[in-house]
């Protein structure tokens, strides 16, 4: 296993990615420090998490506050005596036109997409700083690599995301600390299906014949390339964007 006798701190766990994630570090050997606004989902998740065998601690994550996350690297750190990776998994979306788009709205998409990552990956680094370094993963998105309409917040929140990524790993390196993002395509999460809901049918149509693969990808696939990321499997890689989107950022069709 790759993750074992490993501590792993993830944002955004109460569903979807970050659960995915938290379940796939457990798989692997790691205990995990869950943070995220949805108390009962977080219940859930460390649920899942015990019946891999390993241990869980949860706290409820706000990631626009200024204390949240670092409460949870203090909550890891004093459970389980320490932190070798972070996963910033929340986020948010938005689906405003350039002209319609509110003030309130762009702050509020930048504020946890872009904020929430950059802070959580801060105090997490600076616990890693003085304990031998680590490893960070943050989740971006195949939106911070290409244009796409309707989605001017969140594609300009993701491609900070990956620059913020960048930037990060040539400053922790000298500390030992490797900075990577993963970069999803259209996951079957339950944020995705509530806007299959909302929209219908005709939308998932519309969005997979953009997808070489043909299909959805599940939350598990994309927490096994964050997992890559955190182990020892990746210690040379640094500063890397791992686009996990199933082919969706080199098709040329619209």
């Amino acid at each position: 296993m790759r993750l074992t006798d490993k501590v792993i701190g993830i944002s955004g766990a109460a569903s979807g990615i970050g659960r995915a994630c938290a379940v796939a570090a457990a798989a692997e050997g790691a205990n995990v420090a869950l943070g995220d606004i949805d108390q009962q989902g977080l219940t859930e998740t460390v649920r899942l998490v015990e019946e891999t065998g390993q241990q869980a601690v949860s706290h409820v994550v706000d990631v626009t506050s200024e204390t949240d996350q670092s409460d949870l690297v203090t909550l890891a750190t004093e459970h389980f005596g320490g932190l070798h990776g972070w996963i910033g998994s929340a986020g948010t979306g938005s689906s405003d036109t350039v002209l319609d788009h509110s003030r309130e709205e762009w702050r509020r998409v930048m504020h946890i997409n872009v904020d929430g990552v950059f802070f959580g990956a801060q105090a997490a680094a600076r616990y890693m700083r003085k304990h031998n370094g680590g490893s960070l993963v943050n989740i971006a998105s195949m939106y911070g690599q290409r244009a796409f309409p309707l989605r001017a917040a969140y594609c300009t929140s993701k491609a900070a995301v990956i620059m913020l990524t960048q930037v990060m790993a040539l400053e922790l390196a000298e500390h030992n600390i490797r900075v990577n993002a993963v970069a999803p395509g259209y996951t079957d999460t339950p944020l995705f299906q509530a806007g299959l809901v909302r929209d219908g049918q005709w939308k998932l149509d519309r969005m997979l014949e953009r997808v070489p693969t043909g299909r959805l990808a599940h939350p598990d696939e994309i927490a096994k390339a964050a997992i890559f990321l955190l182990s020892d499997d990746a210690s040379y890689v640094n500063g890397h964007t791992l686009t996990t989107d199933g082919g969706w950022v080199i098709n040329g069709k619209w």
